[in-house]
This record gives structure tokens, C-alpha cells and sequence, in this order.
């Protein structure tokens, strides 16, 4: 049986179909479509896991595993048996990938998150908008500061936690926060050249 990936459009599942296609994973790509109005997840995904999110992965056994780190860390085991995508724990890089692994939907994400809700809501100009504003640009800015020192987020080597902040960096892109004189923007266009993201993004625009 193959692990099945339940995806939801435009969201963060669309790294894992990225470190999927970078590991050369066999999967199957369960679609669940956004509510044309809440811009909410069905309710099917709640079927599949309590949370009613994506990702979830259903495992070759049928359990579920949900949450993102998570089932990157799941694939990296199973698949990643040469560290192509994660560096050994010995390695120097190893730290840093752990840091940049858990900043993705941690410190990093939870800014650009809080978005989803203060803009419907009417509040990016409340002060809990303007301090939300004021982390997104120390997350940006700490990233900046990163990149313009390392190719990729666990140095010199591309890995999966390039793959987990992708997300979130094309996010910031698409909201004009990206310079293109950047160390951001040299880095998506790396990023963009991967045959893996570019396999993505193919399936991604289905959605």
C-alpha cells in the first residue's frame, strides 16, 4: 500500500508534495478543495484527521499523521536513507537544520499566519496588528541575514527544511515584502529551478 497525502489548495501541504517529489517518494495526492466562501477546509478533511487540516498523511498501514514537521521528519526516515536531504547528526549543518526544520512553523509562520485572521477580521491596523507587523519584519529580516551567509537554510547543501520554508518565504513574495536585489529572492529562484519544485507546482496548478 502507498502512503496517501491528503492535500488542501494553497496551503502548507504544498511542501510536503515539494519533498515528495525531492525524494522521489511514491504517494498518492488526495485533493480536498477551500470553501468558496470561508476560504475554510472541508469538512472531509475532519474525517480524516480530528483537526480537519492539511497535510495528513495516511501511512501504508492506514494510521494518520498529521502536523508538518512531523511527516517531514516520517519521509526523511523512510526515504532519505543516503541524507541527500537531511545532514547526520554529527554534521555541523545538523543543528541548523533542526532550527530552520522547527522555525517553518514555529517563530517564522505564526506572523504571517495571524494574517489569515486580523485581515478578515478588520484588525492589521489594531496593535496587535502592529506588533504582528513588526515580527514579520524581525522573521524577514533574520532570514535575510541568514541567506545572504548560507545557499540554503542548513548551509551550503539543499534540504528539507528549504523545502518547509518555502512556503512561507513565496507567501512573503506575493505580498510585495520580497526585495528582488534580496538574498530572499536569489534564494526562490533557486528554489524555482529545482525540477522537484517545478513538479509542485504542476500539481498545484490544479488548484
Amino acid at each position: 500500500m502507498t502512503i496517501t497525502l491528503h492535500h488542501l489548495g494553497q496551503s502548507r501541504s504544498e511542501r510536503i508534495i515539494w519533498l515528495l517529489e525531492e525524494l522521489g517518494a511514491p504517494y498518492e495526492l488526495v485533493r480536498h478543495s477551500r470553501d468558496a466562501q470561508t476560504r475554510l477546509a472541508p469538512a472531509a478533511l475532519g474525517d480524516i484527521h480530528p483537526l480537519g487540516k492539511a497535510p495528513v498523511l495516511v501511512l501504508e498501514d492506514g494510521r494518520t499523521l498529521a502536523e508538518t514537521g512531523a511527516i517531514a521528519q516520517y519521509l526523511l526516515h523512510k526515504f532519505d536513507h543516503a541524507n541527500r536531504l537531511h545532514p547526520v547528526p554529527t554534521s555541523p549543518a545538523w543543528p541548523v537544520f533542526l532550527e530552520w526544520m522547527n522555525a517553518a512553523e514555529g517563530a517564522v509562520f505564526l506572523p504571517f499566519l495571524m494574517n489569515a485572521y486580523l485581515r478578515p477580521t478588520g484588525l492589521m491596523d489594531s496593535p496587535l496588528g502592529q506588533f504582528m507587523a513588526a515580527e514579520r519584519a524581525k522573521v524577514l529580516g533574520h532570514v535575510e541575514s541568514h541567506l545572504k551567509s548560507h545557499s540554503w537554510f542548513a548551509g551550503d547543501a539543499f534540504s528539507a527544511a528549504d523545502c518547509l520554508m518555502g512556503f512561507q518565504l513565496e507567501a512573503a513574495e506575493k505580498a510585495g515584502a520580497i526585495s528582488e536585489s534580496s538574498a530572499v529572492h536569489d534564494w526562490l529562484t533557486r528554489a524555482r529551478a529545482r525540477p522537484a519544485h517545478q513538479a509542485m507546482r504542476k500539481v498545484t496548478a490544479q488548484d
